[in-house]
């Protein structure tokens, strides 16, 4: 069908790794040997001992033996999720629900997904999204590595990593690969995540342009459609979480620090981190054919029903036991939502307030003009002084 054109063939090696299922029964009954246990198993202490060392089996962060697939009714692009996995890659449990914890996150095949983008101005969410999509359909995400220049340069060998490059890889957070993000060290160009995250700029269309570019940018293959979604959140508030998190290096640090946020200084980064936010929204917009927008403030109301629509734009029907499991643990480990600094007046003085708030307003009626709803004004910082201000061009 039309819908799933974006999606490419089944490779050989995911049916070869697909094919191997009988190979991890017999793991997985080597690990936990009826015969290791007395005549006398069917004592409850026998029977503990049988469920602590197959849940270990199945939890442990490596390759996960599975007699089969824990849940067999997702799809993506028309096709089973289960057929894509690759069970001798790592998985990680996000759920901690015992009935739900053997619905793991894993690996697929290489280049068995297409390239879709998750960008945002960093501090925006897209570390909690990834976590919502993980969970929701049993696939990881990615990397946003290598960069446009890095692709250029590389060899068509050179794009796919094999088995041992793929653990060695030196691109990644190691807070994020330690929260079980298991794909974060894996490039996007490996092909097996259903979203690979940046920060970055995208490649222009014009190949030129591309070349001249001064900041690092996200490539796109020629031979795909530039499909993206893009996370957009209150710019008062993610510039202050980037701030905090430039000096902790830590996604969940949650101390005061208000000696950041004073003098000259600050006044100057957030000036110019209010143009980059702008700029890579603006950019993420105007560079894809396809790109799904998702509002951070809307996602915090309504987490089920903006991942449902994103779902959709990713050609994905999720397993519904994923989610009713992820309703019961939506924040997820890396959710950080408390914070010692809030926008105030003394936080954002008037000159960068006005000068944040007139981007605010021209992001805003690019998303109208190119059909989207817009950005929820009223929910964003010191609204009552700006959200009517109305500003169309910069």
């Amino acid at each position: 069908m039309a819908m799933f054109a974006h999606f490419p063939t089944l490779n050989p090696s995911c049916q070869k790794n697909a094919g191997k299922a009988n190979e991890e029964v017999r793991m997985f009954r080597n690990c936990c040997p009826v015969s290791s246990f007395p005549s006398n198993a069917k004592s409850s202490a026998a029977l503990v001992s049988v469920a602590v060392c197959c849940l270990v089996a199945v939890t442990r962060p490596r390759a996960v033996p599975l007699a089969a697939p824990a849940d067999t009714d997702g799809r993506i692009g028309g096709r089973p999720i289960a057929e894509l996995w690759v069970p001798s890659r790592p998985a990680h449990a996000w759920f901690t629900n015992a009935q739900c914890r053997p619905l793991l996150t894993r690996f697929t095949c290489d280049q068995c997904l297409p390239l879709v983008y998750l960008a945002s101005f960093p501090r925006s969410g897209n570390t909690w999204l990834r976590y919502l999509l993980e969970a929701s359909t049993g696939l990881v995400t990615t990397n946003g590595h290598p960069d446009f220049r890095t692709y250029r340069n590389q060899t068509s060998d050179g794009i796919i990593l094999n088995e041992e490059q793929l653990w060695t890889w030196p691109v990644g957070n190691k807070e994020l690969m330690n929260y079980g993000y298991v794909g974060e060290r894996i490039p996007w160009s490996q092909g097996v995540g259903i979203v690979s995250k940046t920060h970055m700029l995208p490649e222009p269309w014009s190949r030129a342009e591309a070349e001249n570019a001064p900041h690092a940018l996200s490539p796109f293959p020629e031979t795909v459609p530039r499909r993206a979604v893009l996370l957009i959140r209150d710019p008062f508030k993610a510039v202050i979480s980037l701030r905090k998190y430039g000096e902790t290096q830590s996604i969940l640090n949650e101390k005061d620090m208000s000696y950041l946020f004073r003098g000259k200084g600050w006044r100057n980064y957030s000036s110019y981190l209010s143009r980059v936010w702008f700029k890579t929204n603006t950019q993420w917009l105007q560079a894809t054919n396809e790109t799904h927008v998702v509002l951070y403030e809307r996602l915090r109301q309504d987490p089920m029903g903006e991942l449902r629509a994103l779902l959709r734009f990713l050609q994905v029907e999720p397993d519904r036991r994923r989610l009713e499991c992820l309703r019961g643990e939506l924040e997820g480990i890396a959710h950080n939502h408390r914070h010692g600094v809030v926008p105030d007046g003394e936080t954002y003085p008037l000159r960068v307030r006005a000068e944040l708030w007139s981007y605010i307003h021209q992001l805003h009626w690019l998303l109208r003009d190119r059909g989207y709803p817009g950005l929820p004004l009223q929910q964003y910082s010191f609204a009552d002084e700006f959200s009517e201000i109305n500003i169309r061009t910069h």
